[in-house]
């Protein structure tokens, strides 16, 4: 009688992935929840977007560059034209989902911004012929599915305003994403302290030459070359105490800490892990939201169901997405 055979060893090992990188992973999500309850403090104090937001980036940009230095090729890279679109798509990014949540709850503006992921699928098919594969597909359209609905449960004088500034953070994060895809000091980035360093150096430059165009806007205001339209913020905006606060705040430690955790965490786990974890943030947005107003830190919400079947196929959707990338 033939004995039966050995059983054959693997041929590869089954990757490792570091239990600190799920870790930072989810710290990430937390903090993007927190930075949602922060943009609404922002509407409680009266923050003009454009200088709240532009305030915590420049202190998001000096924190990281204070770690790791500014580099010899510090001006070769904040000359380089993709820096600029990085720059750009980072800050219009947050300022539309500043002005998203002046009339929805952080749960819902977070929902909604998930438009970003049919998106860029979409954008990467045609502008770069990258036809996504069915199942990739089928993923995107699952979340479309997800968040369309959501939109229609907006306040009618608003839902126009929400759907136009929903659209927009969606397509800024998409000129971020595909423009730091193409950057070239950041594709030969390696290490986590050499990608921080230059999101540090393409922040703060951008951020800066945002800062000093608002000033001059500011200036024309004021002398009534322009008229006031609320999009562009007077002098006295520009120089509330509070929105000065708030955003050294928010840019000292929330985006700082975004920036730091998320770079840690794809080198640990990799970004198809780390974006499956990310896909969870409109949960922990919620879960955030009631616990911040239950101690009456924000106003209280009234909870829509509606939401959490959302929440569901916007995960469902994402995790088709990851895995017709891992087939592929």
């Amino acid at each position: 009688m033939t004995p039966n055979p050995m059983p054959l060893e693997k041929t590869a090992a089954q990757p490792h992935y570091p239990v600190s990188g799920w870790i930072e992973a989810g710290l990430y999500v937390f903090a993007i929840a927190v930075l949602s309850l922060t943009y609404v403090v922002g509407h409680q104090v009266g923050a003009h977007p454009i200088a709240f937001v532009l305030y915590a980036m420049i202190v998001s940009a000096v924190a990281l560059l204070a770690v790791t230095g500014p580099g010899r090729d510090a001006l070769d890279v904040v000359l380089a034209p993709q820096s600029w679109l990085v720059g750009i798509g980072t800050i219009t990014m947050e300022i539309f989902y500043y002005l998203l949540l002046e009339h929805l709850s952080p749960a819902h503006g977070s929902l909604l911004v998930r438009l970003a992921i049919p998106a860029s699928l979409i954008v990467g098919w045609i502008v770069f012929a990258r036809m996504p594969p069915r199942l990739a597909q089928a993923g995107g359209a699952v979340v479309f599915a997800g968040v369309v609905p959501l939109i229609v449960v907006v306040d009618a004088a608003h839902r126009a305003e929400v759907t136009a500034v929903a659209l927009a953070s969606a397509l800024s994060f998409n000129l971020r994403g595909f423009s730091a895809e193409f950057h070239p000091w950041n594709r030969r980035a390696k290490t986590v302290m050499e990608k921080l360093r230059v999101t540090g150096l393409v922040v703060l430059v951008t951020s800066i030459a945002s800062l000093a165009l608002t000033g001059i806007g500011s200036a024309l205001v004021a002398a009534g070359a322009i008229p006031h339209t609320g999009l562009v913020p007077t002098a006295a905006e520009l120089l509330h105490i509070p929105t000065i606060l708030l955003g050294t705040l928010v840019g000292g430690a929330i985006l700082t800490a975004m920036a730091v955790l998320s770079f840690s965490s794809v080198v640990k786990i990799t970004t198809e892990n780390f974006t499956a974890t990310s896909a969870f943030t409109p949960v922990a947005t919620l879960l955030v939201q009631l616990a911040a107003s239950a101690l009456g830190l924000i106003p209280s919400y009234a909870l829509d169901w509606s939401l959490i079947p959302a929440m569901v196929i916007v995960i469902s959707g994402v995790f088709l997405i990851l895995y017709a990338a891992r087939r592929r």
